[in-house]
């Protein structure tokens, strides 16, 4: 990585706290990873690409293949786990 420099930042609590969720989720290894991963996502955009037609027929049909084999999940389980944490997340805002 190089040089580095410490820079202290105030940030709003709702923030810190998806960031800290984003961490325990495992997207990043620390607060500084994903800090680093957004800036520069900033100011590289064109280092980010998107996946290729090939690449998402692939992800398309590894999905149904998966749905073929009869690894899904039934949608009001999926709809009521997404309706708790949307609820868990309104309830810690308040």
């Amino acid at each position: 990585m190089g040089t580095t420099e410490r820079l202290v930042v105030d940030l709003p609590s709702d923030l810190v706290e998806g960031l800290r969720d984003s961490i325990k989720a495992g997207a990043f290894a620390s607060e500084s990873e994903a800090i680093e991963a957004l800036l520069r996502s900033w100011y590289s955009p064109d280092e980010i690409s998107e996946p290729g037609i090939e690449t998402l027929r692939a992800f398309v049909a590894e999905g149904i293949a998966e749905a073929d084999a009869g690894h899904v999940i039934d949608a009001d389980k999926v709809h009521a786990e997404l309706r708790a944490r949307i609820k868990a997340i309104a309830d810690r805002r308040e």
